[in-house]
């Protein structure tokens, strides 16, 4: 699969992102084995940000990577933050981060975000998500290209399925290859099983949860996702 970037810190292969949404988990104890990134939901830590802050600071010492995002309402974040808000989360940790993930629906609206991010040689994901169905392969194919026109490093597309078709749907979308890094997961009852399905298939980022609370439906414990994507041989 060729990728639009050489940016040293673009995954040379399926890896593993543990979730963080929860404040409780602030304090978790991180492991390189359960998982090689660590994303941070800023939009459910607003009130711990110092802490964030701090913690974002100690793991630039570890092997880890990281990443922040802060999503919007829509797309499955915390109900109540402006753009505006967002923006300013994201612009002011960008520089302790490895990926920024901002949805591709606002790109331009949190275009200073995505710009400080870049300054900061932070990766840039765009971001998609549909909660209730898996669109069409020509709208995800329209998601990839507009990603690739806005210059984003990875497209991240994140889709409800409902039938066996929709997974073999995102499967053979991912097969086609495309000049971007994708990070494709289903979402749903057949979201466990499509998620190792499309890190063999060459998903660069495959989410999963830390502690005891999924961050989004079919999502596998990370450890759990870290040891099958590393016992199965890619496509």
């Amino acid at each position: 699969m060729s990728v639009q970037t050489s940016h040293p810190s673009m995954p040379d292969r399926p890896k593993t992102v543990g979730s963080i949404g929860d404040a409780s988990l602030l304090d978790y104890p991180f492991n390189a084995d359960e998982c090689e990134i660590l994303e941070f939901r800023l939009d459910s830590l607003v009130a711990r940000l110092p802490k964030v802050k701090d913690t974002l600071i100690k793991l630039k010492t570890t092997q880890l990577q990281t990443l922040i995002t802060a999503r919007c309402e829509s797309e499955g974040g915390t109900p109540g933050l402006t753009p505006e808000q967002r923006t300013q989360l994201l612009a002011a940790l960008s520089p302790l981060a490895t990926f920024v993930d901002v949805e591709l629906a606002n790109f331009q609206a949190m275009e200073s975000a995505v710009t400080q991010a870049r300054n900061n040689n932070a990766l840039v994901i765009a971001s998609f998500h549909d909660f209730k169905k898996t669109p069409s392969q020509d709208i995800l194919r329209n998601k990839i290209r507009e990603s690739i026109d806005q210059g984003a490093d990875i497209a991240k597309i994140a889709v409800q399925l409902n039938s066996l078709e929709d997974m073999f749907s995102c499967a053979k979308l991912l097969q086609e290859g495309h000049p971007i890094a994708i990070s494709m997961m289903g979402m749903g009852a057949l979201g466990p099983t499509s998620r190792l399905l499309f890190a063999q298939l060459g998903s660069v980022l495959n989410y999963g949860y830390l502690g005891n609370k999924s961050t989004a439906p079919g999502q596998w414990p990370a450890s759990l996702m870290s040891q099958a994507i590393r016992s199965t041989k890619p496509f």
